[in-house]
């Protein structure tokens, strides 16, 4: 079984915690946060990071996640 990888997704109005498999892509996870906060206009957004280093990233949706987590092991935090 696949160890999952725990994402927090942080917007203006709310934070929301999802566990996803290592080989989820990053368009299927963008997907899923739409869906639950309920976006309908979506083609204006897209998920960003801060890296360890302090440097602001966009998710490429065509990777999948787990090449984009925080080497650290610790939560990978959008």
């Amino acid at each position: 079984m696949h160890k999952t990888v725990n994402v927090r997704v942080i917007t203006m109005d709310a934070a929301l915690e999802v566990a996803i498999q290592p080989d989820t892509t990053g368009r299927q996870l963008f997907d899923q946060v739409v869906k639950t906060i309920g976006m309908r206009e979506i083609w204006f957004f897209g998920l960003q990071n801060t890296d360890s280093k302090g440097l602001t990233t966009w998710k490429n949706l065509y990777k999948k996640d787990h090449n984009q987590e925080d080497k650290k092991g610790n939560h990978l935090q959008l």
